[in-house]
């Protein structure tokens, strides 16, 4: 059970270096089965699977991937869910060669039970998809 942003923004790394080493079914259990999932103008996903097929349309396009968490905000809420929101630095080392490091936000939401119920990430993209 999460009380603090300390725990919170624990969960969040977790989260996120479970993905950066290859450990995307791990990251994947740290959702819950109903997971909304958006990415910046995409399409909505809902679900683990299809939460796990856009992370992986993502991962298909580096050879390593980094996420840096930064400025870090934990909001409670009365229904015993909290608001999480981040700013993120995401370096990618992509397989057609190029380096691209990009700026990103996360606002998601947490469960009493340490799962992310809702993810909705931000950030431009263009440079990781280009050719």
């Amino acid at each position: 059970m999460m009380t603090t942003a300390l725990t919170s923004r624990s969960f969040v790394e977790k989260y996120y270096e479970l993905i950066d080493n290859g450990h995307v079914d791990d990251a994947m259990e740290l959702t819950t089965e109903d997971i909304k999932f958006k990415f910046a103008n995409a399409a909505p996903a809902v679900g683990r699977s299809a939460t796990r097929a856009g992370i992986d349309r993502v991962l298909d396009q580096c050879n390593k991937i980094k996420h840096d968490v930064l400025t870090f905000f934990d909001i409670p809420r009365g229904d015993g869910l909290r608001d999480v929101i981040f700013e993120l630095r995401i370096t990618y080392d992509l397989k057609n060669g190029k380096h691209v490091s990009i700026p990103g936000c996360a606002v998601t939401t947490v469960n009493s039970d340490g799962r992310f119920v809702e993810q909705r990430l931000y950030g431009d993209l263009t440079d990781v998809f280009a050719e």
